[in-house]
C-alpha cells in the first residue's frame, strides 16, 4: 500500500474541493469533446499533501489514480499557479490513461494543452516564484513583528510597509487560526487481525497520534491515524520497523520448522515492548498530546460525524507464538528517532 500523508483544515479542506470542482469541469469538457467516455475519469481523487521532496509542487500517482497537490503550493503560490499545477498533472493523467506515458513527452504537452494550460506554463517558474516568496515573507514577518514596537511611529511605518508588501506581491501569510491537522492510513484490509489493533494503540501511545477505525466502503477498513507532521512520519516509520522485523524474524523461525502464528508473535512482541518503556510521567504527557489531536480531528474532519469509542483487549491466539513474540520484543532496540517519543 502506498502511503500518502494528507493534510486538513478548514481552509485547505475548501481550497481541495475547488481544485477538484476545476477537475472535474475539465473532465467534463473532455467528454462534450468526444476525449474520454461517458463514464471515464482521469483521478479518482485529488489531495492536498506534504511533499518531502523539495520543490515538488504535485504529481499523479497511477496506481492509486491520485492527483497529489503540494501543501506549500497552496499556501503561498497564487492560484492561478496552483490550477495550472493541477492542469499539468491531469495531462499526465489523460496521457497515461490514452498512452500508458507519464514522462514529459509531446503527448504529454498535447494532453495539456488540449485541458487548456496557460501558454508558456513551467513548473520551474512558480517553483522559483515560491523561493522568491519565501524572502518577501520574511520581511513581511519581520516587519509585522516590528508593529507591536512601543515607538508608535517606528510601529504603523513597519504595518504600512508589511500591508505594502503583501498587496503588491500577492503574498499569504500562514492564517494561525487554521488549524492543520495531518493523517494516513496505516493499514486497509477487508478484516483485522488483533495485532493490527494492538499495534495502533502501542503506536498511539508512543507517539500521541489519535487513531480512528474508518469505514472505506461496505467490506474494506482503514486504520487512520492523525496527529502533528511529525507524529504521524514517526508513526508510519514505527509501524513499518516492528512490522517488517517481526516477519523477519518469524521467517527465520519458521525455516527452524516452529510453527508461528503471526497474530500472536505481534501480540507478545508489543506486550514486551510496552512493559520496557512505560514511564508514567512520559504516559500522561503522550496521553495530552493525544487529546489534543482527537480535538483537532473531531473539530477539523469529523464536524459532522459521531465517532463511537471502544476499548480493544487482546484475548486468545497462540500461546507459544505469543511467548516468542515477547521474547524477541523484550530485546528488540528500536531506533531512538521513531522510538516512544522522549518529553522533557
Amino acid at each position: 500500500m502506498d502511503r500518502i500523508i494528507r493534510v486538513r483544515s478548514t481552509k485547505l479542506d475548501k481550497e481541495e474541493e475547488s481544485l477538484k470542482a476545476i477537475g472535474r469541469q475539465k473532465e467534463a469538457e473532455l467528454r462534450e469533446n468526444g476525449i474520454l467516455l461517458s463514464r471515464e475519469t482521469l483521478f479518482k481523487e485529488l489531495i492536498i499533501a506534504p511533499l518531502a521532496e523539495k520543490g515538488k509542487l504535485g504529481y499523479f500517482d497511477s496506481r492509486q489514480k491520485t492527483i497529489v497537490i503540494s501543501e506549500e503550493l497552496v499556501s503561498s503560490a497564487s492560484w492561478d499557479d496552483t490550477v495550472n499545477v493541477l492542469i499539468h498533472e491531469m495531462g499526465h493523467a489523460l496521457d497515461y490513461l490514452q498512452h500508458g506515458n507519464l514522462e514529459h513527452s509531446e503527448s504529454f504537452r498535447k494532453c495539456c494543452a488540449l485541458l487548456g494550460i496557460a501558454p508558456g506554463f513551467e513548473k520551474s517558474k512558480v517553483r522559483i516564484s515560491l523561493k522568491q516568496n519565501d524572502k518577501e515573507k520574511d520581511k513581511v514577518r519581520k516587519l509585522l513583528a516590528l508593529s507591536s514596537s512601543p515607538f508608535e511611529n517606528e510601529a504603523a511605518e513597519a504595518i504600512k510597509k508589511a500591508k505594502e508588501l503583501m498587496a503588491g506581491k500577492d503574498i499569504k501569510i500562514d492564517d494561525e487560526d487554521d488549524e492543520k491537522i495531518y493523517m494516513v492510513s496505516l493499514f486497509e484490509a477487508e478484516r483485522f487481525p488483533s495485532y493490527v489493533k494492538a499495534l495502533i494503540n502501542y503506536i498511539s501511545e508512543s507517539t500521541g497520534i489519535y487513531p480512528v477505525l474508518e469505514h472505506r466502503d461496505a467490506t474494506m477498513k482503514a486504520a487512520v491515524i492523525y496527529g502533528t507532521l511529525e507524529e504521524v512520519e514517526a508513526s508510519i516509520y514505527l509501524w513499518d520497523y516492528l512490522v517488517s522485523s517481526s516477519e523477519m524474524e518469524i521467517a527465520k523461525l519458521r525455516c527452524k520448522g516452529m510453527s508461528i502464528t503471526k497474530d500472536s508473535f505481534i501480540r507478545g512482541a508489543i506486550a514486551a515492548l510496552k512493559s520496557k518503556t512505560e514511564d508514567s510521567a512520559s504516559d500522561h504527557a503522550i496521553m495530552l498530546l493525544r487529546n489534543e489531536n482527537e480535538e483537532r480531528a473531531l473539530k477539523i474532519v469529523f464536524r459532522d460525524i459521531k465517532l463511537r469509542t471502544r476499548k480493544y483487549y487482546s484475548r486468545g491466539g497462540d500461546a507459544r507464538s505469543f511467548s516468542m513474540g515477547q521474547g524477541f520484543g523484550s530485546k528488540l532496540s528500536v531506533p531512538e528517532r521513531i522510538g516512544r517519543k522522549r518529553i522533557e
